[in-house]
């Protein structure tokens, strides 16, 4: 063939040459590649994390622990050496990763925490508030809500101050005015931090019809939502509610509304200096009885128990039938742990008697003395894990885990103010049995290992226990009995469990 024609017929396979080979290079050099939303990957390449597009361009380089939080603005949060930092997927690093936390973008500022401090960036990564703050509240009607050193303050959306972080409290705004707190005195700002009231009143109510009842000391006065003081000038005398009790309203014979502040003017007085004054007292009608509220009441049985348990024969001792001489329980190491995480109150009479149920899970663990295996009858063997006779065993029990659903009658005893109070309940408590097993530790062939058993062994899936309990607010004592057998008919002795212990409740 001639070397002409064969040049001109592969000229085209080499012009496509170097774009395949690369494909197959950048495809096949990520250690790994993700999926973030579609067109968009999360790829691995020497340990650290970047992002690619779908024709493999990288959009954020390879040199992150993680990349992740990539939202509908292209925006994606980048961790270095446990700090946060964010990048744009279009306008590249916004923040370096030097931040413990940064949350997402609201009307264009994102909160961001930085040594236990908070701030706010906007959307080009511009520090608009300096993370300096223990806590920012959300922007409301462009105004930020500041708190530093236990102090509050307020800024602008652009981060300038509209008041100086130096106020106990800053209430929210109500046609553009705030109540605020400085020193325990209350004033009122306008939305531009101007003090229109300075902080100098014990108390200013609600406004109505834009005029509110101001306290300072034993005064009352009348106020605008400028501060002004109300009608003539005034010499304020304060005075108790039985002073209105026989005083109705001086232009009519109906007595006023008990819910406003009752007022009477006298005559008008002017002195030597030609000056005017009028004598005002200002008092409140007594309250009217109010109607008494539900009282609550609040049991005792949410919490966490933890006692020891055994078993007692008919007798009512703590014996064992000789054939089962080996389930005599080593009391110290015989544990009963309950958790009752929710429980339910029915008021019965007052805030200190009525009824309470939870529910909760309740472990059973009986410690045996057990030595070897000879010790343990051949009709109970096939309860415990099989073991030669030359094992010496140094633990061995049986657990079993019950679902409790206990009730009890509780009266309780108040005491001074009532908030500290002694409790006594009674009642039952369901079990059902969820699972058993038995263990046993044992040494053979001079090495240590342990091995366990799970089975239902006879046990009675189903019980019930009488239940007491008392204690003084948050701690107490219980105790269980219960008149069911612990094993069915004909599959274990008659054993009826019990057990005493203390309880630590969570109301």
């Amino acid at each position: 063939m001639n070397p002409l024609l064969f040049f001109l017929m592969l000229f085209p396979l080499l012009l496509q040459a170097p774009s395949v080979f690369a494909q197959s290079s950048t495809e096949t050099q990520w250690e790994r590649k993700w999926e973030m939303k579609p067109g968009i990957f999360r790829v691995l390449l020497d340990g650290k994390v970047g992002i690619i597009d779908d024709n493999d361009q990288l959009l954020v380089p390879c040199q992150f622990d993680q990349v992740y939080g990539l939202d509908d603005e292209n925006y994606v949060k980048v961790l270095s050496d446990l700090k946060i930092g964010l990048y744009h997927l279009e306008r590249g690093l916004i923040l370096p990763a030097e931040y413990d936390q940064i949350w997402p973008f609201e009307n264009g500022l994102a909160k961001v925490l930085k040594n236990k401090r908070v701030g706010y960036v906007n959307l080009e990564g511009a520090t608009i508030i300096p993370t300096e703050y223990n806590h920012i509240w959300p922007q409301k009607d462009g105004i930020i809500k500041v708190l530093q050193n236990g102090k509050s303050g307020l800024l602008d959306a652009e981060g300038n101050l509209l008041l100086p972080v130096e106020y106990q409290q800053i209430w929210p705004f109500e046609n553009n005015r705030a109540k605020v707190l400085k020193n325990g005195k209350i004033g009122l700002i306008d939305n531009n931090g101007r003090e229109v009231i300075p902080p100098i009143y014990d108390q200013i109510g609600d406004f109505k019809d834009g005029i509110a009842m101001a306290t300072m000391g034993n005064e009352r006065v009348y106020i605008n939502s400028n501060g002004q003081l109300t009608g003539a000038p005034a010499k304020v005398v304060p005075t108790t509610p039985e002073t209105w009790r026989t005083s109705p309203d001086p232009d009519t014979t109906k007595t006023p509304d008990r819910h406003q502040p009752a007022l009477k003017i006298g005559r008008e007085q002017v002195d030597n200096g030609d000056s005017y004054s009028r004598e005002i007292t200002i008092g409140s009608w007594p309250e009217w009885p109010q109607k008494k509220k539900r009282k609550r009441f609040e049991g005792h049985l949410s919490g966490i128990n933890m006692g020891i348990n055994g078993y007692f024969d008919e007798e009512m001792q703590e014996t064992v039938p000789a054939d089962y001489s080996f389930m005599s329980t080593i009391h110290e190491k015989s544990i009963e742990v309950g958790v009752y995480p929710v429980q339910k109150n029915i008021r019965l009479i007052g805030s200190h008697v009525g009824l309470v149920t939870a529910i909760g899970l309740k472990y059973n663990n009986y410690r045996f003395d057990i030595d070897q295996m000879s010790d343990i009858n051949e009709v109970a063997r096939p309860w415990f894990p099989g073991l030669s006779d030359e094992a010496r065993i140094s633990k061995s029990k049986l657990t079993t885990l019950n679902l409790s659903v206990p009730l009890v009658f509780e009266v309780q005893i108040p005491e001074g103010n009532g908030n500290n109070r002694l409790y006594l309940s009674g009642g039952v408590e369901g079990n059902l049995r969820i699972k058993s097993h038995t263990k046993l530790v044992f040494r053979e062939d001079g090495n240590r290992d342990k091995r366990k058993k799970k089975d239902d062994f006879g046990l009675n899936g189903l019980r019930y226990n009488f239940i007491a309990r008392a204690g003084y607010n948050d701690f107490g004592i219980y105790a269980t009995y219960s008149p069911v057998s612990l094993f069915k008919n004909n599959q274990g002795p008659e054993l009826y469990p019990y057990s005493v212990g203390i309880s630590f409740n969570f109301n």
